[in-house]
């Protein structure tokens, strides 16, 4: 069985794009296109209603390649 996604993209590449998170703090790699290929973004407070599930989903935000404050993914 597929996990079911408990996080949503905001913005970047990714951006709408549903995915299952591990962690609750820092940035985590989002998996995209060809295989070893992913997106980093950061987890945030917020959460949002999305149809497709009962409880909020975790709001993920783009990690700007050009943001000073950026690390490494975690994940």
């Amino acid at each position: 069985m597929k996990p079911r996604p408990n996080a949503i993209c905001v913005g970047g590449p990714c951006d709408g794009m549903l995915t299952r998170i591990h962690q609750d703090i820092g940035i985590v790699p989002v998996p995209v296109g060809p295989p070893c290929l992913s997106i980093a973004y950061r987890i945030t407070s917020r959460r949002v209603h999305h149809p497709s599930s009962d409880v909020p989903f975790t709001v993920l935000t783009w990690v700007d390649a050009s943001d000073p404050t950026a690390t490494e993914p975690s994940g």
